[in-house]
């Protein structure tokens, strides 16, 4: 038998690592909806309550499904992520009120950083060295594609938003089924290729602050304060054109796992977040047609930062913390989408412009950031990774 990952396991690992992404896509299409149902106002801080509770649920999930990954396995970790997913997507399918389906977006965040920290981990360790960023960036494409799913669909329910959360509790169920016949990681086993807590747990602090500003200016791009921005710029629906963005991020997805194991991780990771930044500082200045395209280009360089930044916070922190490392840097982190978008609403309310400067900033900070690490990882087996 082979030691590394097989096909069909890959896919297993694939399909519930879908969720996350179905799920985190679908979210600004929920806050658009619901807040028209709840009648609240795009630019108030109530109608984003629903993605900070996400993000919250991202940050607990890290330091809980991190620990329990590290303790009880890489497998266990997989299951009870999708298990997370499709019980807070039960939750919101039935949600009547506001409250409920905040409640629904905590427990779906607890999951998804689960999903996160517990598969790319698996992955890290059961892959070939000289494949480890195709397999990952190959499960994160299967995650982002859903973006071509999410964007039609969400559109043509409309004011039955809430069949939203459909998909994850019928793929959380595929892939609990899937995942059962997983076998453990047998790096995770022997604890192989670790190095001194010590210094794992700088550099787990490092990536803290790296994903913290990464996914304030994501979720940012995700918030009600995007909307409102193309309301500004275009005249029509605001959800027909956010799609046309969004589209960007499947994209860039696909070209970052491309490139994963060709480009250095490391580089990939510092280029992508710089250039989203930096694309974003003309973009109020435009209209029409060159708005959507440079949104567009943003949203690109967004997709294209996730196969190389998830492939290298894994591979540079050892393997007898690497899901809680993972899960700290990358939990802990997503609070910066729950700050992030909050910061922007409150710059737009004093000026549109500085709404999308702090975006810009975020972006900028996370890629000068990465410059103190100093690793290389293409290529190479865990243990020779310094």
């Amino acid at each position: 038998m082979s030691q590394y990952i097989s096909k069909g396991n890959l896919l297993a690992i694939a399909i519930g690592y879908s969720l996350t992404f179905f799920d985190i896509f679908n979210v600004p299409y929920i806050i658009n909806y619901s807040s028209q149902f709840f009648g609240l106002s795009n630019a108030s801080i109530l109608s984003n309550l629903v993605l900070v509770a996400e993000m919250v649920g991202y940050s607990v999930g890290g330091l809980v499904n991190g620990f329990l990954t590290t303790r009880l396995g890489r497998k266990k970790g997989v299951i009870l992520s999708s298990m997370l997913i499709a019980l807070g997507s039960l939750i919101g399918i039935t949600s009547l009120t506001l409250i409920q389906l905040v409640i629904s977006e905590l427990i779906i965040g607890l999951g998804i950083e689960g999903e996160a920290l517990s598969s790319i981990s698996y992955l890290t360790e059961t892959s070939p060295p000289k494949s480890r960023g195709k397999y990952i960036g190959f499960t994160s494409l299967f995650g982002f594609s859903m973006t071509l799913l999410v964007a039609p669909i969400a559109l043509f329910l409309g004011t039955e938003w809430r069949l939203l959360f459909l998909p994850g509790i019928l793929l959380g169920g595929i892939a609990i089924f899937m995942r059962l016949n997983l076998p453990e990681s047998k790096a995770w086993i022997e604890g192989i290729g670790s190095r001194k807590i010590i210094e794992d747990l700088r550099r787990t602090g490092i990536f803290v602050l790296v994903w913290f500003l990464s996914y304030a200016a994501g979720y940012a791009l995700f918030s009600s304060v995007i909307f409102s921005l193309i309301s500004l710029k275009m005249n029509g629906e605001s959800s027909l054109y956010f799609s046309y963005i969004l589209y960007g991020d499947p994209l860039g997805v696909l070209i970052g796992s491309a490139l994963n194991d060709k480009v250095e991780r490391k580089t990939a990771s510092i280029l992508t977040n710089f250039l989203s930044g930096l694309l974003m500082i003309p973009w109020f200045f435009l209209s029409g047609s060159s708005f959507l395209v440079i949104g567009f280009l943003i949203m690109l360089t967004q997709g294209m930062k996730f196969p190389p930044m998830y492939s290298y916070t894994a591979e540079v922190i050892g393997t007898e913390i690497r899901s809680l490392g993972f899960g700290i840097a990358d939990g802990i982190g997503h609070l910066g989408g729950a700050v992030g978008p909050i910061i922007s609403v409150v710059a737009y309310s004093f000026s549109p412009y500085l709404g999308v400067i702090s975006m810009s900033a975020f972006a900028i900070s996370s890629s000068a950031f990465l410059f103190i690490m100093r690793s290389k990882t293409n290529g190479k087996p865990l243990d020779e990774i310094s």
